[in-house]
């Protein structure tokens, strides 16, 4: 909803804000200006977006605003906000215009009314990510994450050409809305979106980009990739399957249950016996997504924003953790033995919250969310929601081998000097996610406006 006069305000600062991260590139400033004016650009659009986020009605063909878009724009500029804690300290202002672009791509991709539009969304968020993990690079592994990454991404993003040529020359508008009488060319066009939103949440069987990518990147990059293109992916998703846009596929729900439980299945085996920690998120991450595909192939949207969420904040505290940790290295389990020991005592601790929320464990926003995710399959075949329970309990055996050596007791290996900013995110996403189990009611509120 917008107040009277002051349509198109919340979009015009967002423009305004990406000019003044690129301009302060060419000034010399204090390090951490920069990150702080982003940070605070953050907040103004998530005041101004409620109220000054809409556009006149000549322009609502190409992005429209109705409440439940709101809530997707403040979950992606949450997301950015909780992002601008992990950027270097040395506060290098490249990084935080290429986080501005990701951002801004986000918002135009979420609150597209238009398939054009939010294909320019996407790849704008897209030309953010490949150039952090290209400007942050400084190995080999790093060039064959960003190649990865980049080759992959432009395969699915001919998908989406392909997909948005196939709906507009079929249909004779660009406009997303949902087929009455869908024909073989609408149907091909609409999988194909699917399967790069899918890439994009790194799920089965789109998910081979991401260990190399997680592992290849800096701690803070990799932190992002995690993070943001995959609360954009996830909303577009959910948005989509609750306007029914995407209904019109054929048995869509059993292709949906082999996406979720692949997912689960691939990420559990993968994260087990990984030595390195990156990559043991990498796969950890894979899993998480499948639970929150699991519930859409019921028709169970709130389900799915809530995994989204418990993922996203479960995401910022264990690569903010790990980053505060870990500096720019990738610690084994032996290099965590008694790392509550050192001064990095409470990094420690909110990696440990944030791989118990993920594993379910009680009075966590995890346990709260697989909860939603398995009840919206109980009417589905038993082997779905069996199988969603079973990589659940696998995956207790994991995270349990990289919670012990925090408690062991033994040469200690981590003495890097965490950032402030890192620490700070990893406390606060570690603390909601304990409140977030206990009290559930944001977490029901969130349910029902996702479907309004």
């Amino acid at each position: 909803m917008a107040l009277g006069g002051i349509e198109m305000i919340a979009w015009l600062a967002l423009g305004l804000e990406c000019v003044i991260a690129m301009t302060l590139e060419l000034i010399p400033l204090k390090r951490n200006i920069s990150r702080w004016i982003l940070a605070g650009g953050i907040v103004l659009l998530m005041i101004l977006f409620p109220f000054a986020g809409s556009l006149p009605h000549l322009y609502e063909r190409l992005i429209y605003a109705p409440p439940v878009h709101v809530v997707y724009q403040e979950l992606v500029l949450a997301t950015a906000l909780g992002l601008t804690g992990i950027l270097s300290r040395e506060g290098n202002p490249v990084a935080s215009t290429l986080l501005m672009l990701s951002l801004a791509g986000g918002l135009v991709a979420v609150s597209a009314n238009n398939w054009v539009v939010l294909f320019l969304g996407i790849e704008t968020l897209n030309i953010g990510l490949y150039g952090l993990v290209g400007h942050t690079s400084r190995q080999r592994a790093g060039d064959e994450a960003l190649l990865k990454f980049f080759i992959l991404g432009s395969i699915f993003t001919a998908f989406e050409v392909a997909g948005i040529g196939l709906i507009g020359g079929t249909q004779g508008s660009l406009q997303i809305m949902m087929f009455r009488v869908p024909n073989p060319a609408e149907i091909a066009g609409l999988s194909l979106m699917l399967a790069a939103l899918l890439f994009k949440m790194g799920s089965f069987p789109f998910h081979l980009w991401a260990p190399d990518t997680y592992e290849g990147s800096p701690w803070q990059t990799t932190t992002i990739i995690a993070t943001l293109p995959k609360i954009v992916a996830g909303s577009l998703i959910i948005r989509l399957m609750a306007t029914g846009v995407f209904s019109v596929i054929p048995r869509l729900p059993e292709i949906l249950e082999v996406v979720a439980l692949g997912t689960m299945i691939v990420g559990a085996l993968g994260a087990w016996r990984q030595p390195r920690l990156k990559r043991m998120l990498a796969y950890a991450a894979i899993s998480q997504v499948g639970f929150v595909i699991l519930p859409l192939s019921a028709g169970h949207i709130g389900a799915a924003g809530v995994y989204l969420v418990s993922y996203i904040l479960g995401s910022l505290a264990v690569f903010s953790a790990g980053q505060s940790l870990g500096g720019q290295d990738n610690p084994t389990r032996l290099d965590l033995v008694g790392a509550f020991k050192t001064k990095n005592r409470w990094p420690a601790v909110a990696l440990v919250l944030a791989l118990a929320g993920f594993a379910g464990f009680p009075l966590t926003v995890g346990m709260a969310a697989k909860l939603y995710s398995v009840e919206a399959v109980m009417g589905e075949p038993a082997i779905i929601w069996l199988g969603a329970v079973l990589v659940t309990g696998f995956t207790f055996f994991y995270y349990f081998r990289w919670i012990f050596p925090f408690f062991a007791s033994g040469d200690v290996k981590i003495t890097k000097n965490a950032g402030v900013g890192a620490i700070a995110i990893s406390q606060i996403s570690a603390f909601l996610i304990v409140v977030l189990g206990i009290w559930s009611y944001p977490m029901i509120w969130l349910t029902q406006h996702l479907t309004l």
